[in-house]
């Protein structure tokens, strides 16, 4: 195709993506949906706080489902409650001090910390529940239509749900700690002696494609309700992760479902409430997160990249419901992800992606943001009529027969270990 339809389908592109770059906090970020009338269930958070002398850098994606209101609930007020228990910590525990001389004595403590304050902001919203609702069996559908009137937002927060992967960094110290519930990314890019970028995942996410999260999730629960996944690996032909903020629909007895949650306006084949007889030994999915400190004083420096992304990043890679119908890519997102960042194309990229991929993808638009570099890149490079498909909203609503071509909510969050800002 002509550079005139190669910029053409940038531009399209650019309508439907919010690009951020701080200057201030050197961060660059991106979040797509191209689908017209789809609302983008994803968010991004970026914030610099002042901690007893130090500056820390908090990086979160959010990946939200069934709805908008447990995902900005989250993106909102769980910063802050991580920031003022972390101060208060550090003030009453550490007297005021927290730098490398004191840091690996008392790192798995914060770890422990981050932890504990995830799942306590989880409990909370099913707490919010249980308090307007304590017993359920009880409640016929006017009581139920009334409750959900008057406790829209609680029932909400509780009902949708949300993946999360974060970053917690000391800028001044050079450490930082990384948390995730679900399938949603962080990772540390490094360029290694041979000159290529090398991607590490800093925590675990969570599906049930990995062995430990499938026997962890089908070992909790009788062998009579199994198999609890169906082929698409959803729990109870549900959801399609093992952990998530939210989805209380899943954590408490059924009749929350069949006599509260079921009343409320969302459209799903089957209705909703057709699930609560499968649901006999809950909780059938959890909210701990996988928590990690990495020490990144030896890889310090601009750069080397912090990453953050949420899966609809995994699934354009993987490419079978977007470019490659029926076709896994079976690469490593962290990889191909990291390689996107170098200033030369990796031939091995490419290949997975099936595209020429264009370092200064962003060029030309707003502005340069190497966020948008990566997602220009994954969604097709130079390849105007990848690029083209991408936002032809004939293709993106069709439901017909055919394999389906969908691209999912996709974010991303890139910041370079810097002390500038």
């Amino acid at each position: 195709m002509s550079d005139d339809k190669l910029d053409e389908a940038r531009r399209q592109i650019g309508y439907r993506y919010w690009g951020g770059k701080s200057i201030a906090l050197g961060v660059d970020t991106v979040t797509f949906q191209p689908c017209d009338g789809d609302i983008n269930q994803d968010r991004v958070v970026a914030d610099q706080w002042e901690i007893h002398g130090s500056r820390w850098l908090f990086l979160m994606v959010c990946d939200g489902h069934f709805g908008p209101v447990t995902v900005e609930h989250t993106a909102t007020t769980l910063p802050t409650q991580i920031r003022r228990k972390l101060r208060a910590f550090i003030k009453h525990k550490l007297q005021g001090k927290l730098d490398r001389t004191n840091v690996h004595e008392c790192k798995s403590m914060i770890s422990e910390l981050l932890r504990r304050e995830i799942e306590d902001f989880d409990k909370a919203l099913g707490d919010a529940v249980r308090q307007i609702c304590p017993k359920p069996e009880e409640l016929n559908e006017g009581q139920a239509r009334e409750l959900i009137q008057q406790h829209t937002d609680v029932l909400k927060r509780a009902f949708e749900g949300t993946t999360l992967a974060l970053g917690l960094i000391n800028i001044d110290q050079r450490f930082m700690w990384a948390a995730g519930v679900g399938d949603s990314s962080i990772a540390l890019s490094t360029i290694g002696n041979d000159g290529k970028r090398q991607g590490q995942r800093l925590c675990d996410m969570h599906t049930f494609k990995d062995p430990r999260e499938y026997y962890r999730a089908t070992m909790a629960h009788t062998h009579h309700e199994q198999p609890l996944l169906d082929w698409e690996n959803r729990i109870l032909g549900w959801l399609s992760v093992p952990r998530a903020i939210g989805d209380f629909a899943l954590k408490l007895p059924a009749f929350y479902l069949a006599n509260l949650f079921g009343y409320m306006p969302y459209y799903y084949k089957p209705p909703i409430v057709s699930y609560a007889s499968k649901i006999i030994t809950p909780p059938y999915i959890i909210s701990e997160p996988s928590v990690r400190f990495t020490d990144l004083d030896s890889v310090w420096g601009e750069e080397n990249k912090i990453l953050l992304w949420t899966d609809g990043v995994d699934s354009l890679i993987d490419g079978c419901i977007v470019f490659t119908p029926e076709k896994h890519s079976g690469a490593d997102p962290v990889q191909v992800v990291s390689g996107l960042l170098s200033n030369t194309p990796d031939p091995e990229i490419e290949n997975i992606l099936g595209h020429k991929v264009n370092p200064k993808w962003s060029q030309g638009m707003s502005e340069e943001n190497k966020a948008v570099d990566i997602l220009g890149n994954l969604l097709g490079g130079f390849d105007a009529e990848r690029l083209a498909m991408v936002t032809d909203q004939h293709r993106l609503h069709d439901t017909g027969v055919g394999w389906p071509f969908h691209i999912d909510d996709t974010s991303i969050i890139v910041w370079g270990l810097s002390t500038e800002g």
